[in-house]
C-alpha cells in the first residue's frame, strides 16, 4: 500500500510534505524568492521526492544529483563559479539549492523542462 501511495502522489503533496517544506525554507535562506516556493516544491517533488541524496546515474552527462537533480553537464560551470568543488557536493541540500537558484536566474525553469507561468525572468543575474 505504501508503494501505491507513493506512485499516486501529486505535486500538491509536496506543499504539505514536511521534507519539502524544510527544503523550501532552506531555499529561502540561500536566496530563492518567496514567489517561487510552490513551483520550487513541485520541481523538488518531481525530481527527487525531496530527497537530497537522490542520484540518477542514467543521464548522459554523468548523472543528476540532489533535490533539484542538477545535471552533470552543469558541474564544470558550478565548480568554476565556486558553488561546488565536486559533483557529489550537489547532494548537499544548501549547495544544490544554491546551484539551482543560479541556474534559475540564468534560464528560468527551462533546465527542469518546464516554462511555468510563475517563472520570474532575470536580468544580469538579479531577480526582479
Amino acid at each position: 500500500m505504501l508503494i501505491a501511495a507513493t506512485l499516486n502522489a501529486t505535486p500538491a503533496d509536496a506543499a504539505v510534505s514536511p521534507e519539502c517544506k524544510r527544503y523550501v525554507d532552506l531555499a529561502r535562506q540561500v536566496g530563492w524568492p518567496k514567489s517561487q516556493r510552490y513551483e520550487l516544491a513541485r520541481i523538488m517533488w518531481r525530481e527527487s521526492r525531496c530527497t537530497p541524496t537522490a542520484h540518477n546515474p542514467r543521464d548522459p552527462w554523468g548523472g543528476s544529483y540532489g533535490l533539484l537533480q542538477i545535471n552533470g553537464s552543469n558541474v564544470g560551470w558550478a565548480t568554476r563559479q565556486g558553488y561546488i568543488t565536486a559533483r557529489t557536493d550537489l547532494t548537499d541540500p544548501r549547495r544544490n539549492l544554491k546551484v539551482g537558484l543560479e541556474l534559475w536566474k540564468l534560464y528560468g525553469w527551462k533546465p527542469w523542462g518546464t516554462r511555468s507561468s510563475v517563472t520570474t525572468q532575470t536580468t544580469k543575474g538579479t531577480v526582479q
